[in-house]
């Protein structure tokens, strides 16, 4: 970030922003700010989520601790669901993020004198470890849905829907309302997508393993958006409800938040169109080729 913002190249093509240089720091550019956006989207949004599991365990110890077995179990079924979906898609985004910051950086990423390079080297093993992205996605979707007959996948479903519901009527921001809406329809979309997968996968067993991994990465976009737009509200709350003797944090912190909710939705959330589409596609399109036609050399065979 320092870098981007210190960097010069080139001039804005919206005009000059720092006429005292030769040209412009690369902050200014679209495509660098598309790039630290994303990062801080990420960073933040999936440390909301990560503090949800954390406070889920916390409520599951409590649970146990009064004896509440039923509570219990009903916690940790919930915890169940939801961490492989921030095992798999926080890492493989946080891979994402992570080649973003090199990029920002040009050649000076790829350097050891900024320690880009040593980042990117230690979070590439994140997704392999501890299962891989591609377990992570069939324990998702065979045992964690499928085979409990979509109920997680409702239940969760229902729980966004229902805050999505709640937070277009009671008069937020007219942007919020229309990310509530939009994140209200991702969720219906959701479950139709579940439901499905599993009618082709009675016919077609296939068709979970290749539609597995596109529907990680789809839920984890969907469920970072909840996350982004609960910080949305509060963010927006906190700056209506701000008076001279409020020492909270600079205003500037929560229209930040909003900002970065706006960049999410109309950046990042679309993503799950391809995806959808991806999940759907036919069978034999990955499964038809012969296994020694992957190869004309000697690993053929």
């Amino acid at each position: 970030l320092d870098y981007a913002k210190n960097r010069i190249s080139m001039r804005a093509l919206s005009g000059t922003k720092a006429p005292n240089l030769a040209a412009d720091p690369i902050i200014h550019h679209p495509s660098v700010r598309k790039m630290l956006l994303t990062q801080k989207a990420v960073t933040e949004g999936g440390r909301s989520m990560i503090y949800e599991c954390a406070l889920l365990q916390d409520q599951m110890s409590e649970a146990n601790l009064r004896g509440d077995k039923a509570e219990a179990k009903r916690i940790d079924d919930r915890m169940g669901f939801l961490t492989p979906i921030l095992k798999g898609f926080l890492t493989e985004i946080g891979i994402e993020c992570t080649s973003l910051g090199i990029q920002v950086y040009g050649g000076h990423g790829y350097i050891a004198s900024n320690q880009q390079e040593q980042i990117m080297r230690d979070i590439r093993i994140a997704t392999v470890w501890e299962g891989t992205t591609q377990i992570q996605a069939l324990d998702l979707l065979a045992r964690k849905i499928l085979l409990q007959k979509l109920k997680p996948i409702n239940h969760h479903c229902d729980l966004i829907s229902q805050y999505c519901f709640e937070v277009a009527l009671k008069g937020a921001g007219r942007r919020t309302r229309w990310h509530a809406l939009t994140l209200w329809m991702k969720a219906k979309q959701w479950q139709i997508l579940s439901l499905r997968i599993a009618s082709r996968a009675i016919k077609d067993r296939e068709a979970i393993g290749m539609a597995s991994v596109e529907y990680l990465m789809y839920a984890g976009y969907i469920s970072l958006a909840y996350h982004w737009l609960k910080m949305e509200v509060a963010a927006e709350a906190a700056l209506a409800n701000k008076t001279p003797s409020d020492h909270a944090l600079d205003p500037a912190f929560y229209q930040a938040k909003i900002d970065v909710a706006y960049f999410y939705f109309e950046n990042l959330l679309p993503r799950t169109e391809w995806l959808h589409q991806a999940m759907l596609a036919p069978t034999d399109s990955v499964m038809a080729m012969p296994r020694d036609s992957f190869s004309f050399d000697h690993s053929r065979g």
